[in-house]
């Protein structure tokens, strides 16, 4: 990383996967001097390899579902509002893949307060039985996104460093980055190794795997079954993916096999729509991270040790409200989206604005936190 020993920022990110580029566009349009840093470079590891739905979770009553129904929509109005040379805005048919998912996405449409349609008939024709029989139902509005274009997009204007990032150095309220300097550091890393000790944080590695596809069938429907299937901006091209793994993750002793992965996306595809005359033009791999109740992150750290040695009666069962866990000082994550990061970006890191810029509270059901007080319980 090549830069002056007095560069200083308000915030140095690091990470510049979908959550750190929407976190950098919103504090550098809101005033803030910014600093994106990424070992590899924009979109390189599992943003860049997503399919890039911008589609509802299909859950039950909830946290997640009160969060990502408002996350969608503000992602629509996001997207096609700022970046709409590369949304594709389409209906989403949704298609469950079991009973019991049926039975979910039935009470998923008596609750939502999304707008449905009815299913096209062009769209129909081209369903499998398998698919046509399911349960199933269509939202008026969903996108995709080019997520490579999109991303680089969003940090157009602000100071790029492509650098590794071991350590952290906080000294005199001024965090050290390298050769620079903050106020602020956002951590938004997903799923690779953590530069400050978390022990009670443990991220789920989600391995997904895209396709683009050149075909003769047109499809003016996104579709969501055993996979993704969807048109995109260019033209007789639709992409396919991701497959989600929650089990895996490339090493150089087991290297991921990109020819099983395209042979599963094409078979599942298949389950949905039949695909004429296809060729597969490219592959997008990588790997992206997921909360263990999967919750979003975005909140402070706590400094594990120096809570417990603050309140060592933690370790006897005894309970201390959130409030007087020691932090690491000035320093935000934004994490743990899963296979929804699209979705989520604008949603977070619009809040991340509020609490950096306008002082507003943090969603503490948000909070990492929450995992340092069940680790303390499994400690006991």
């Amino acid at each position: 990383m090549q830069t002056s020993n007095k560069s200083l920022y308000d915030v140095i990110i690091i990470g510049a996967g979908i959550n750190g580029c929407t976190s950098a566009y919103f504090l550098h349009k809101a005033g803030l001097k910014v600093a994106l840093v990424d070992k590899k470079g924009v979109a390189s590891g599992g943003s860049g390899a997503a399919g890039a739905f911008i589609s509802p979770k299909i859950s039950k009553e909830g946290i997640l579902k009160e969060i990502m129904e408002t996350a969608h929509l503000e992602a629509l109005k996001f997207y096609t509002e700022f970046f709409p040379e590369y949304t594709l805005q389409k209906p989403l048919l949704h298609i469950s893949k079991t009973s019991e998912e049926g039975g979910i996405l039935k009470s998923f449409k008596n609750e939502t307060l999304l707008n449905l349609t009815q299913l096209d008939e062009n769209t129909e024709v081209l369903l499998s039985d398998e698919a046509k029989n399911a349960e199933s139902i269509c939202f008026s509005k969903g996108a995709v996104v080019d997520a490579q274009g999109v991303c680089h997009a969003l940090v157009k204007g602000i100071d790029f460093y492509k650098h590794e990032v071991q350590s952290l150095h906080y000294e005199e309220n001024i965090w050290n980055v390298g050769n620079l300097r903050a106020s602020h550091v956002v951590l938004s890393i997903g799923a690779y190794p953590k530069i400050i000790p978390l022990p009670y944080l443990t991220l789920r590695g989600i391995w997904g795997h895209r396709i683009d596809i050149q075909t003769s069938t047109v499809l003016p429907t996104i579709l969501h079954h055993y996979v993704s299937i969807s048109p995109t901006s260019q033209e007789n091209i639709m992409a396919i993916g991701a497959t989600h793994n929650v089990h895996y993750t490339p090493s150089e002793s087991e290297p991921y096999n990109v020819e099983e992965g395209r042979r599963e996306l094409l078979e599942k595809a298949s389950r949905t729509v039949n695909l004429k005359n296809v060729k597969i033009i490219r592959d997008y791999a990588g790997l992206r991270s997921g909360s263990n109740d999967y919750i979003p992150l975005l909140g402070s750290l706590v400094d594990a040790q120096a809570t417990l040695n603050l309140h060592p009666q933690l370790q006897y069962g005894r309970s201390v409200a959130s409030s007087e866990f020691v932090n690491y000082p000035n320093v935000t994550m934004i994490n743990g989206s899963g296979g929804y990061g699209f979705v989520l970006a604008p949603y977070l890191a619009s809040r991340l604005r509020d609490y950096l810029v306008n002082k507003e509270s943090l969603d503490e059901r948000l909070s990492p936190a929450r995992f340092f007080a069940r680790w303390i319980k499994r400690k006991k």
